[in-house]
C-alpha cells in the first residue's frame, strides 16, 4: 500500500500479531491463519496517524485488517464537498472493495487510537477468496447486513462504532469526544479541550446529520453546564457526563 505518513512502526517477522480476531476470517484453521499472518506486512499504528491518502499518494496494493484499535474512513462525496465517515473497528477490514474491482480514488484512513493493522497483498486475498468457502461466504453476509441496516435503518454488527449508529446528537457527542484532548483548565482542573471546534457544517457532514442538529447539541451541552464555548474551540468540563449522553439507549 503507498502511504502519504510512514511514522507508523512496522512489525518485523516473528513478531505478528493473530488474524484469529478478523471477523471474514473466523471460519479458518488457526494453521491457515498462521500461514496468512506471515504473509501479511503487519504495522503498529498512533493515534490520528494517517494510515493512507490514495488522492495524494496512489492506489492500494492490499486488503487491511483492523487487529486492534480502529479506523476511520473518510471519502468525498460528489462535488459539494461533502464528506462520508466510517470507522473500521477491530476485527474489521477495508480495500477489499479496490480487490474486487471496485477503484478508489479519494480514501483517506486515519487511525483513531494505538492500534494494529495488517495488510494482505491483493493477489493472496482474491487466491483466498476462490479458495476458502466460508471467507467469500463471510464477506457477502457481511455485505448483505450493512445494505437491510441500511434499508431498514436498524444496525448490523458491523455498524457497531460506526458514525452512523445513534441519534445525530449522540453522533455529534462521540465526534466532540473524538476530537477532545486532556487539558487543564484555568482553575487548574482536569477537562477536555478542543482547540479549534469545526465547522457546523463539518461537523454535521462526518457523522451524517445537519447544521441544526450539531447546533442544538452543542448548545445543550453549554446549557446543562457539560461544556463551555471557548472561541474558536471548545473546553468540556464534565467528561462523564458526556460520554453518558453519547450512550445508545
Amino acid at each position: 500500500m503507498k502511504r502519504e505518513a510512514h511514522s507508523g512502526r512496522k512489525v518485523t517477522s516473528g513478531h505478528t500479531g493473530s488474524l484469529a480476531g478478523i471477523h471474514i476470517l473466523s471460519s479458518l484453521p488457526s494453521r491457515e491463519l498462521a500461514l496468512l499472518a506471515v504473509e501479511c506486512e503487519w504495522r503498529a499504528v498512533a493515534g490520528n496517524e494517517i494510515i493512507l491518502n490514495l488522492a495524494q499518494a496512489g492506489g492500494m496494493d492490499g486488503v487491511i485488517f483492523v487487529v486492534e484499535g480502529s479506523v476511520r474512513l473518510a471519502r468525498s462525496m460528489g462535488n459539494a464537498g461533502r464528506i462520508a465517515y466510517t470507522d473500521v473497528n477491530a476485527g474489521g477490514q477495508f480495500g477489499e472493495m479496490t480487490a474486487l474491482g471496485v477503484i478508489e480514488t479519494d480514501l483517506t484512513a486515519v487511525a483513531r487510537e494505538v492500534g494494529l493493522i495488517a495488510t494482505l497483498p491483493e493477489s493472496r486475498f482474491l487466491e483466498l477468496l476462490s479458495r476458502e468457502e466460508s471467507v467469500s461466504r463471510a464477506l457477502l453476509c457481511q455485505y448483505a447486513r450493512l445494505l437491510r441496516a441500511k434499508e431498514t435503518g436498524t444496525p448490523s454488527p458491523e455498524a457497531e462504532g460506526n458514525v452512523s449508529e445513534g441519534t445525530g446528537a449522540q453522533r455529534v457527542y462521540r465526534e466532540l469526544l473524538a476530537l477532545a484532548e486532556p487539558q487543564r483548565d484555568d482553575a487548574g482542573g482536569d477537562c477536555l479541550r478542543i482547540d479549534r471546534l469545526p465547522r457546523h457544517r463539518v461537523l454535521a457532514a462526518r457523522v451524517d446529520t445537519t447544521e441544526e442538529v450539531v447546533a442544538r447539541a452543542i448548545a445543550e451541552l453549554v446549557r446543562k453546564g457539560i461544556a463551555s464555548r471557548n472561541y474558536p474551540g471548545l473546553i468540556v468540563a464534565d467528561e462523564a457526563a458526556l460520554k453518558a449522553l453519547c450512550e445508545l439507549d
